[in-house]
């Protein structure tokens, strides 16, 4: 499955836009990765640089971050792998195409 099936608009918080989100749960369970969804978190997420309410929110109502699309690009090139990178070109196929999904 493709990461364009895990895009996801939802309004930002801080900012009351609608954005292009992606779950933190979903692109865990994309890469497959050997480290637990906890451990990923943190180390992708919360100790990183990226920016709280500007590259990603927290989704209390589902229990996981959603992540920019910008912030999952990052996440894609630090995870350094196959699928990684698989995954990091499909999401800039998306972009240069203006998330035309067809």
């Amino acid at each position: 499955m493709g990461i364009e099936k895990h895009i996801i608009r939802v309004q930002e918080p801080h900012s009351k836009k609608r954005k292009f989100f992606i779950s933190s749960k979903h692109l865990y369970r994309l890469l497959q990765t050997d480290i637990s969804y906890k451990t990923f978190v943190e180390t992708n997420i919360v100790w990183s640089r990226l920016r709280e309410n500007i590259d990603y929110h927290f989704n209390e109502q589902h229990d996981t971050y959603n992540l920019s699309i910008c912030a999952v690009q990052a996440i894609l090139i630090l995870e350094n792998t196959e699928k990684s990178w698989q995954f990091f070109n499909e999401l800039t196929d998306l972009i240069n195409n203006g998330f035309n999904r067809s």
